[in-house]
């Protein structure tokens, strides 16, 4: 799909999106992405998930084990969840601006498009039930 046809598809709203956050962190580790928008934002989110975990770990230190560990599983799934979701907006509009990025994404699979009526999901044949054998034999 060519980068006006994303942002054609996704104006209209008959396109979806699908963006892979753990790989998008890879290649940002990794030193693959190289727009700096994206790489300032990762940068942040990157050191607060630090932070959280770090939190986390002074929790159970100066807390009761019941607290710190309510404490700690509450903060880093809201981190997490906020990761994921920040992370997926950034790819998708860094996308709809930048035609080189777009490329990029779309190649390294950190950023999957499908049109309305396409799927990620096969294509399901139709089955026809079998008979019952007991109804056979009669």
């Amino acid at each position: 799909m060519s980068h006006d046809d994303f942002i054609l598809g996704y104006q209209n709203g008959r396109l979806g999106c699908s963006v892979s956050t753990l790989l998008t962190l890879r290649l940002f580790l990794v030193g693959r992405i190289r727009e700096t928008r994206v790489v300032i934002r990762l940068v942040g989110w990157s050191l607060g998930l630090l932070l959280s975990a770090g939190l986390s770990t002074i929790g159970f230190l100066y807390l009761p084990a019941l607290w710190a560990l309510l404490g700690a599983t509450t903060l880093l799934a809201t981190s997490a969840i906020g990761f994921t979701h920040q992370v997926a907006g950034l790819i998708v509009s860094t996308a709809l601006t930048d035609e080189h990025f777009y490329q990029f994404a779309l190649a390294e699979r950190a950023l999957c498009v499908s049109a309305d009526g396409e799927g990620n999901m096969p294509k399901l044949q139709k089955v026809t039930p079998l008979p019952d054998s007991r109804r056979a034999q009669r």
